[in-house]
């Protein structure tokens, strides 16, 4: 009897734990076949839409058609600047190409560093690289190689030159990350942060603050709008500020309602978000299921919109020159998942 017992016990137990990886691996093994299993940005244009993928390939679709192509491998970065989209595109350990998208007959700009790229940003001059240990500025059909006194972290996100000044944000989730500025004709790399009593105290505390959007501030020159935001455990967090220079000043947050006896929905935390971007009229920060749009000196609160199968992606109709597209894996429980949205500016 001792035997049947512990043999039906085994069974459920067996049973209960197939149903379990079942229910996890079907959900959380998203993954797409050409961008890989996160797709990391993208660019919107009148007739495509190009997304980059943690696979780093560069995919093409057809907005009408929804025909999909890779046009581009061994992407780090992509930028859309007017006219043009560059691809900072690696070779080898040693050489990488900015190459244009858009229009192949221009010339490639070739990289050779010291240290890995990072990112590309925008220059009044043309698209500048930074890498690991330089930062290079456009000039002619090369670079002009700025080192920097300290060595910096791949996996960042980088403003537009403003002025003589690079802002670098660090996403490392619960481990914060924190802004640093560069002085390009310097080669110095500080910390942008308030000092703070506390051990997160203070804004941009680079313990304390994973930076998930850099962008421009149309309204202040050589300013830029930084988003900070952490879902971490029952700690909710998300900012948006103005950074000039030095100076930090904090533009929103959307205090989360208090409610008895919630660990999470408690006095002082904000809604979190995970992008910030830039749009033809303002900004758009992205969360789980609502996003916040600014539009001069307004800022509103909305639900993202219903998403739809469209090639392969989930994706929205468009938005007020906006697409909101399935991204990534994962907010929620193994019971209850949710992606993550990317907020992607299209042109109309």
């Amino acid at each position: 009897m001792r035997i049947m017992i512990l043999t039906a016990m085994l069974v459920l137990t067996i049973s209960g734990q197939a149903i379990a990886q079942t229910r996890m691996s079907s959900p959380r093994d998203w993954t797409d076949p050409d961008l890989g299993g996160a797709i990391l940005e993208g660019v919107g244009k009148s007739e495509n839409l190009w997304l980059r993928g943690a696979s780093r390939k560069v995919v093409r679709f057809d907005r009408q058609t929804g025909d999909r192509m890779i046009v581009a491998s061994d992407v780090v970065d992509l930028m859309s600047d007017g006219p043009h989209l560059w691809a900072l595109v690696t070779l080898n350990e040693n050489e990488s190409v900015v190459r244009d998208l858009l229009d192949a007959s221009l010339p490639e700009r070739r990289v050779y560093f010291q240290g890995s790229p990072i990112s590309l940003f925008s220059t009044p001059s043309g698209p500048g690289v930074l890498t690991t240990t330089r930062v290079l500025l456009p000039s002619g059909q090369g670079f002009t190689r700025w080192p920097t006194a300290a060595s910096l972290e791949p996996h960042a996100r980088v403003s537009a030159l403003m002025g003589d000044d690079l802002f670098v944000g660090y996403n490392e989730g619960e481990w914060g990350g924190g802004l640093r500025r560069i002085d390009v004709p310097a080669g110095t790399v500080s910390f942008v942060k308030e000092d703070g009593e506390d051990l997160c105290g203070g804004r941009l505390n680079p313990a304390c603050a994973p930076i998930v959007g850099i962008i421009r501030d149309a309204s202040n020159e050589n300013c830029v709008l930084v988003g900070a935001s952490l879902a971490h455990l029952t700690g909710r967090y998300g900012e948006v500020m103005r950074v000039c220079t030095d100076r930090i000043t904090s533009i929103f947050s959307d205090p989360l309602p208090v409610l008895p006896y919630s660990l999470v929905n408690r006095p002082g935390q904000t809604w979190p978000f995970s992008g910030l971007i830039e749009t033809h009229d303002g900004w758009i920060a992205v969360g789980q299921e609502r996003y916040a749009r600014a539009r001069k000196s307004t800022i509103t609160m909305a639900d993202v919109p219903p998403l739809k199968p469209w090639s392969g992606l989930q994706i929205s109709d468009p938005v007020d020159g906006v697409v909101f597209v399935q991204s990534a894996c994962c907010w929620g429980s193994d019971t209850s998942i949710q992606y993550r949205v990317l907020a992607i500016s299209v042109d109309q």
